[in-house]
């Protein structure tokens, strides 16, 4: 009887373990987190589930990875955002990339945040727990939102607002963001007025922050 073929060399793992990741990515965004066929996406890699199971443990291992690569992906656009020289504009820009990620990336978004039957993240209190933590296994995503959000007040008062208050503030305009986001992904927004709706929320935080309505509505227009 021959032998079994050895295991694939770490870099080959690693590379087809991130082919794997992007042709289930391809699927959550067609079908949904809860429309993620383990044989449809062995079919669709032109493999057997048997490989998914030696690189992700099954399923929930699979989906498990989809959900870090989700809020790396989330931390990407609010680096993308960063303007610490304007920080008004990096506020602005900060809360649409929010938007924007949500809707280029709505099966990721989905899965992220919960909703779905067959998938409960189970690290989403060990680490994420941390959310102010800038550091492995914590919330970057959340680090860069706190970041935009004291560098906001820090420019529009005359004194640095209190750490507890920016982090305070930053769990309110996340909720605000995610509130109206998954309220729209969900269909209980006139999509024609979501929009307006989220740059309404925006004016309305970033004046709170000090900022003058006639600056917060230049950085507005002139957002990409």
């Amino acid at each position: 009887m021959p032998e079994p073929a050895p295991p694939p060399d770490e870099p080959d793992r690693e590379d087809l373990r991130t082919r794997f990741l992007a042709a289930a990515e391809k699927l959550v965004r067609q079908h949904g987190p809860d429309g993620l066929s383990l044989r449809e996406l062995a079919r669709a890699f032109g493999s057997s589930t048997m490989a998914i199971y030696t690189l992700f443990g099954g399923k929930p291992g699979l989906m498990q990875a989809l959900y870090a690569v989700g809020f790396a992906r989330l931390h990407a656009y609010a680096l993308s955002a960063e303007h610490r020289d304007a920080p008004l504009r990096w506020m602005v820009r900060q809360m649409l990339a929010y938007r924007r990620f949500a809707f280029d990336h709505t099966g990721l978004y989905r899965l992220m945040f919960g909703g779905e039957k067959r998938f409960i993240p189970t690290d989403r209190h060990s680490r994420f727990a941390s959310l102010t933590a800038p550091v492995d296994n914590a919330y970057p995503a959340f680090a860069a939102l706190i970041d935009a959000v004291g560098g906001c007040l820090a420019h529009h008062r005359e004194t640095p607002p209190d750490p507890a208050e920016v982090q305070d503030l930053a769990f309110l305009v996340w909720g605000q963001m995610h509130g109206l986001v998954g309220l729209e992904i969900a269909g209980y927004a006139d999509p024609a007025g979501a929009l307006g709706r989220y740059r309404n929320a925006i004016r309305f935080i970033c004046t709170h922050c000090g900022a003058d309505a006639a600056d917060v509505e230049a950085e507005l227009n002139a957002a990409p």
